[in-house]
């Protein structure tokens, strides 16, 4: 088995074979759970192969887990127990519906939820066609409980292609692999322009890197005691013309943003070269007074002002590609 193949960060992925970096059955299972890419089944399939294959571990008791005297026999009834929710899900109690929830993209509103239907596979159907929708970031399917005022009870995350990608149980409380902290390395430092596709809503996903715990000694020393929630970055994010702080989880799903920003995000390329002393701050300000004045200002009509600057070559070309 090919652990980055789990990935959902190419960079990281790259980064990690490239220091030969080696992932231990717990940091597998971790970074397997996490992944967009692959179904649940084939989870499953990769948690047995990291049974059968990789040395078995003992792992102290946390903040969210108690004592694992063997992480592969945790590992089996994590597949069983999410066995056991898909079965719920597809042969529910009398009365239960379901409801298919929708969350957008940055300028959309933030989420949605479709009408209920007393089966899985009509609200499955619902949720493949508001996939159709490019603004639409991710569907999950809601099972409620007749008798619990509509609580949701279950939920399954959905692929555009209709997989089932990941199940919860909302009354169970945090799963094992999300209740564990794992160090991964990246190539990522301060100053560094990313994007992720799980967060979004007001701070985007698109990102100035300010700092991530894993870099922290402080941090990284209590960061046994944290689960998935602690694997966190601090960044700079876009809002309406203005630049935020913000943290984002699991860091390890960022990647480079390579792509042309629009609108307000672009102001982020110009904070990173700030951070990086590739620009000064007057020069910083002005380009936001700029973005103020016009967000979507031509590629012509920037690289104007930005020649007409008193700034070196070397950072004209940066802030112009």
């Amino acid at each position: 088995m090919n652990i980055y193949d789990f990935f959902n960060s190419p960079d990281v992925a790259e980064h990690c074979q490239s220091i030969g970096h080696n992932f231990n059955a717990l940091e597998s299972a971790v970074m397997i759970s996490q992944s967009d890419k692959r179904t649940l089944t084939e989870k499953h399939a990769a948690y047995r192969t990291i049974i059968a294959q990789y040395p078995d571990l003992e792992i102290p008791k946390a903040a969210n887990h108690k004592h694992i005297k063997s992480f592969h026999q945790a590992l089996g009834e994590v597949i069983v127990y999410e066995e056991q929710i898909l079965e719920k899900l597809f042969a529910p109690e009398p009365g239960t519906v379901y409801q298919a929830s929708f969350r957008y993209k940055r300028d959309c509103i933030g989420a949605d939820e479709g009408r209920l239907y007393s089966t899985f596979e009509k609200a499955l159907s619902d949720a493949l066609g508001n996939y159709e929708d490019d603004r639409v970031v991710s569907v999950t399917i809601n099972q409620r409980s007749p008798d619990s005022e509509n609580r949701i009870c279950l939920s399954a995350k959905i692929s555009r292609s209709g997989e089932i990608m990941a199940v919860e149980d909302y009354g169970a409380g945090i799963a094992l692999l999300d209740s564990c902290y794992i160090d991964v390395p990246v190539p990522f430092k301060r100053g560094d322009l990313v994007e992720g596709d799980h967060f979004g809503g007001d701070m985007g996903n698109v990102y100035v890197i300010q700092s991530i715990c894993r870099d922290d000694p402080k941090l990284h020393s209590m960061s046994f005691y944290g689960d998935l929630s602690d694997m966190f970055a601090e960044v700079h994010h876009e809002y309406d013309g203005s630049i935020g702080c913000d943290t984002m989880h699991f860091y390890p799903d960022l990647r480079y943003c390579r792509r042309e920003l629009k609108g307000g995000e672009r102001l982020l390329k110009y904070v990173s070269l700030y951070m990086q002393d590739k620009l000064c701050l007057c020069h910083l300000l002005k380009l936001q007074k700029y973005f103020l004045l016009d967000e979507n200002m031509s590629e012509e009509l920037l690289a104007e002002i930005i020649a007409k600057e008193d700034i070196n070559e070397d950072t004209k070309k940066d802030l112009l590609t």
